[in-house]
Order: structure tokens, then sequence, then C-alpha cells
């Protein structure tokens, strides 16, 4: 049992709306004085990545939020259609292993023809406001290698840099094209789990943001993930309520309704931090910050 207490948050993925809503809680559990603390770890997958970048990079928060709220022009990644969802549904079908699904989606991935594999870079650097990590803050972005299926978590000491890691986190198979780095060809972290909810380090309190549910196998359920951490932690997974689902609608990757789910996500996080809400949020003393610190409510598993 390790003694690293840090809290951890843990961004899961949930394409372009994942990423607007994400930021729109943690600016909205910021107005009510909850913030990510300087000696937290965030672990980013997918499109948790990009908002663990992002609230690394040095930016403010509400600055993160005013680029949502104007519009995401620079998002250009199309949505799946219904057959290639259902390849890749298929491509996991009776897996016995985290890795083995990942395997048969990273050969999807490799054999997928991408009309503009360079994209997949663009997008990111856009999508950053620096593209350096940061030397103070403990990020970790996962990525899954598209040949062996198992699942890595790069941080900084890895000497990759960070655009290549948040592309690669990003990377949807059929979508987008893996990303090289190094010798290995990387895909999408939400190919193991779209929240990789079990990969939190330490022992301290994990708080979960959690756009999408989905589970690739039984391995990704958010029930399991949570036992994997033990009966004696405290984690509090926040889910979007109905006035973010609405605001989102059905098209993850549809960026035209960024602007009223960025909003619709930070009303949400006034509420969810705000005293008598279903979430209550405790002052660290000496720091000027606030830590979420859970009490008992359904979201509290």
């Amino acid at each position: 049992m390790t003694d690293d207490t840090r809290p951890v948050w843990v961004l899961g993925g949930g394409g372009v709306a994942g990423i607007a809503w994400e930021v729109g809680i943690l600016t909205g559990l910021a107005d009510e004085g909850v913030t990510v603390t300087p000696e937290a770890t965030l672990i980013g997958t997918s499109s948790g990545a990009v908002v663990g970048a992002q609230l690394t990079s040095g930016t403010p928060l509400a600055e993160l939020f005013e680029r949502q709220r104007r519009g995401v022009a620079h998002e250009t990644s199309p949505a799946l259609g219904l057959l290639h969802l259902l390849r890749l549904a298929r491509a996991q079908l009776f897996a016995r292993s985290p890795e083995q699904a990942a395997r048969r989606l990273g050969r999807l991935a490799l054999a997928a023809r991408i009309d503009d594999p360079s994209r997949q870079r663009r997008t990111a650097e856009a999508r950053l406001p620096n593209h350096a990590w940061a030397d103070d803050v403990d990020l970790r972005v996962v990525v899954v290698d598209t040949g062996t299926g198992a699942s890595r978590t790069i941080t900084r000491h890895d000497d990759v840099p960070l655009v290549d890691a948040v592309a690669a986190s990003c990377a949807m198979p059929i979508s987008a094209a893996p990303v090289s780095i190094g010798d290995r060809r990387y895909m999408d972290g939400g190919m193991r789990s779209t929240l990789n909810l079990d990969l939190a380090p330490g022992n301290g309190p994990v708080i979960a943001l959690a756009p999408s549910t989905a589970a690739i196998g039984p391995w990704a359920r958010i029930d399991k993930q949570r036992a994997a951490l033990g009966t004696g932690r405290r984690v509090e997974l926040l889910l979007r309520d109905p006035a973010s689902r609405r605001a989102q609608g059905t098209n993850v990757m549809d960026r035209s309704v960024v602007p009223a789910l960025v909003a619709a996500a930070r009303e949400q996080g006034r509420r969810e931090a705000a005293p008598g809400g279903r979430h209550a949020c405790g002052d660290n003393a000496g720091t000027g910050s606030a830590r979420l610190t859970p009490r008992p409510s359904r979201a509290v598993v």
C-alpha cells in the first residue's frame, strides 16, 4: 500500500462535447471555491487528456471557459457513422481481456485509410494553449498500443512531446490515424476505458469527471474499476446532469453544441459544489484553494 495521499483528478473521454463539459464543470466548481490543487495528480484519457493539458498549461480556467464559449472552429474531426460504430463494437465481441479487445481495435486502426493523417496532430496543437509539459504538475496521459493492446500512461518524464501524447490519446480507430511515438503506434486511451478510473495512483481521494460511461467490456465498467481501488478509498464521480445531456445532444463530435454545453456544465458545477448540493466542498487550510471532500451521496462510489 502506497503512502501517496495526494488527490487525484481522473478526466474521462467523451469527444468534443467531453472537452466542453469538463471545462464547464471545472469552471463551475472553481466559482464555488473548488479548484485543482497544485499537488494533485491528473489522469487524462482522450478528451480528458486535452483538458488535463489545458489545465496545466498556465492558462487561467476562465480563459479556457471563454475559448469554449466562443466556439471551437478548430474542431474538424468527423463523427463516426453507424457502420463504423458497428465495426468497432464487433471487434470487441467475446474479448476476454482489455488487451485482446484493444489488439482487435488496433488492427482496425492500422488498416483504416485516413485521408489526412496529419489532422490529428494539428487538432491537438490547436486545442492546447501551451505545447510544453508543465514542470511542476503530475499530468498523466493514457494511450493504447495498437500492436500489443497494452495501455501506457505518458508523463513529462518520458521525453514524449505533449502534443504527440494528447494526439495519441484522442486517436479514435477508423476516424483518426494512430500516432507514432518511438517505434510504437498508439491510439485512443478510451480503447481501454473511457474513464480509466482504476489507474488512479496512491490512496488519496479521487474525483472523476465522466462525460461518458460507455464500457468496451466488463473490465471497463465504472463499478468494476471503482472496486479495483479498494473499499476504503474515497471516490467521487461526476456525471452529466439532465441539462448538460440536453445541451450536448447525441453527437459527441458536434462542435456547434459547445457554447451551450460549456455554459450548462458550468451551472452544473456550481450546483454540485454549492452548500447543500449533492457534493460538498472543503477548504484547504492555508492554500487559498479548495479540495473536493465528498459527503455521502449517490455520486460517492
